[in-house]
């Protein structure tokens, strides 16, 4: 094919275009077919779905982050209304904003239980999730004073 006086061969290309008269902007000169620009179209075509893909990701991880930090929380929480004292300001503060605190007292075991609401802020897609930790502690013995 490479002799053949139909076609014409771009070895710098390797491309074969058929050798066709009267085909281009000129009558006479035979068609070259360019594939320099299809990378970038293409590219712009991708790059938004690509965008929407990395937005769902961050959000995942931070509702990701949010439930762990509840989870932790609530630990801390029951641990500490298990041994009788109250919750602190600085445990409240280290709570994902707008968590609600509720504390269900069961004979010797009280049960903390942490709600928050996170919401995906995509655009055109809100979703918004409740998440949820419990957590149990055995109430210690609370003694006023040693002897």
């Amino acid at each position: 094919m490479e002799n053949h006086p139909k076609f014409v061969h771009l070895p710098f290309h390797k491309l074969v275009v058929p050798r066709v008269l009267g085909v281009g902007l000129d009558g006479g000169k035979p068609l070259i077919q360019r594939t320099h620009g299809y990378a970038v179209a293409e590219f712009a075509v991708v790059l938004p779905a690509i965008l929407f893909v990395v937005a769902i990701v961050i959000s995942l991880l931070g509702i990701t982050t949010t439930q762990l930090q509840l989870e932790s929380g609530a630990v801390m929480g029951a641990r500490i209304i298990g041994r009788g004292d109250p919750l602190p300001d600085s445990y409240r503060n280290s709570l994902p904003f707008g968590t609600q605190i509720l504390a269900i007292p069961e004979g010797e075991v009280v049960e903390l239980v942490l709600t928050t609401t996170r919401n995906i802020g995509l655009p055109y897609i809100s979703y918004s999730f409740t998440l949820t930790a419990k957590a149990r502690a055995r109430l210690e013995p609370v003694f006023d004073e040693f002897g």
